[in-house]
């Protein structure tokens, strides 16, 4: 039976990969794939799971109706900080031959200007023999499997270049093992779109007065797209007869979902916050928001590749509408965890992209702006900051709050006439 093992079982891959291939496994004649799921560090998924064969029910809203789904394609959770051994097994098992990740941009450990962070302390400890990134854990998993057996390792999150950006920091990792890419290993990209809140105690109640599994339900809306770079080892899932695309590249649909999706979500994130709204429908509700969203994806369209140029107007309608889903309860907060990583390829692009053009960007740098202000009122308030700049950022404000937007800025490497444009 052909496996996946997919590193990142939380919210998003449940209602998105997992969907796909159980759809695949119920129509279509193929095999039945079956999915390994890996948590990079808490248990508390395998636990919640374990009790239900992995199971859970997916709650799949719109404007009008709500449906349950029980999503039943899991067959384990594994937990990197104890189950390293049994991991690189599956990472060696011929029998495995794709490997799906969705760790986010902070997964990668990637170096502000590009490339593998070498100086990261987990990637040293893992250079030094250790096993607690997906860099260390891919290592040594394909030391140990068979050069000949095909494994494919397809990225499913939000970094522009997914699969090439991990190819390339890989073989920066483990030189000794790049010769092997490009032949019985490779590394596909792929857009993934589907908003997924965080799960919360209300949803969970929700479904188990509706009879569904009460541990660890997933709530999305009913909207989903995945492109995905036609770049494959080996087998892989007939996800295309069940609504995916198959694409020689994917990057027209990334820098669109990136620029315009994601930056809006930014956008809307920081600056709901600091307007005091808590939820997306609640911050595109509010007309200021809502028109600085607006003009945050016109700017981003006038950047986007001829493929997708020509509708974005209609891809940015959509958006909003989505945006307004009021039975989908999306945390601003989620959104805003990671700043640090995410405003590079969802706003410094755009800025970047505009800038060659000739072009001004107000909107962008407000959004940017948004996270400055944001950071700075968390640490005014004394709450911990969800994202790797976190100690950094608390040292700058603790001796000296009034260079923290210079370093917040210089810290993620935000372009020089950008950073002088926000600090003007």
């Amino acid at each position: 039976m052909p496996k996946i093992l997919h590193f990142g079982l939380g919210n998003f891959h449940r209602a998105h990969q997992a969907v796909y291939t159980q759809l695949c496994n119920e129509q279509t004649p193929q095999d039945p794939w079956r999915i390994i799921g890996v948590s990079l560090r808490s248990a508390k998924m395998r636990d919640q799971l374990a009790p239900q064969d992995f199971d859970y029910t997916l709650v799949i809203r719109d404007g009008i109706t709500t449906q349950l789904q029980t999503v039943s394609v899991h067959d384990d959770c594994l937990v990197a900080p104890h189950d390293t051994p049994r991991i690189i097994d599956q990472i060696a098992d011929p029998e495995v031959a794709i490997i799906t990740l969705t760790i986010t941009e902070k997964g990668y450990h990637l170096a502000p200007e590009g490339g593998l962070d070498t100086g990261d302390a987990a990637i040293i400890e893992d250079q030094q023999g250790a096993a607690k990134t997906i860099y260390g854990l891919l290592s040594k998993g394909l030391t140990k499997r068979d050069n000949a057996a095909p494994l494919t390792i397809l990225s499913c999150d939000n970094l522009s270049d997914n699969g090439g950006t991990l190819a390339r920091a890989f073989a920066q990792f483990a030189p000794h093992l790049a010769r092997r890419i490009g032949t019985h290993l490779r590394f596909a990209s792929s857009m993934v779109d589907r908003i997924t809140p965080a799960t919360t105690d209300k949803l969970a109640q929700f479904v188990a007065d509706q009879g569904g599994l009460a541990a660890a339900p997933v709530e999305t809306e009913r909207f989903t797209q995945w492109a995905i770079e036609d770049n494959f080892a080996g087998p892989r899932p007939d996800w295309a007869a069940v609504g995916a695309q198959i694409v020689p590249d994917v990057v027209p649909f990334e820098i669109r979902k990136l620029r315009m999706l994601n930056g809006a979500h930014s956008y809307l994130a920081y600056a709901g916050i600091l307007a005091g709204h808590r939820y997306v429908h609640q911050a595109i509700e509010d007309q200021t928001l809502r028109q600085g969203a607006q003009d945050l994806m016109r700017e981003a369209a006038e950047t986007l590749p001829p493929d997708t140029r020509g509708d974005a107007h209609i891809y940015a309608a959509e958006l909003i509408a989505r945006f307004e889903n009021p039975h989908l309860h999306h945390e601003l907060r989620q959104i805003a965890m990671d700043g640090s990583k995410k405003l590079p390829p969802r706003l410094f692009s755009t800025w970047t992209a505009r800038k060659m053009q000739g072009l001004g960007s107000p909107a962008v740098e407000a959004a940017c702006k948004a996270w400055v202000d944001f950071v700075r009122g968390e640490l005014e308030a004394g709450r911990a900051l969800d994202d790797p700049l976190f100690f950094a950022a608390h040292q700058t404000f603790r001796n000296s709050s009034a260079d923290l937007d210079h370093v917040l800025l210089t810290k993620i490497a935000a372009p020089k006439t950008l950073i002088r444009r926000l600090l003007a």
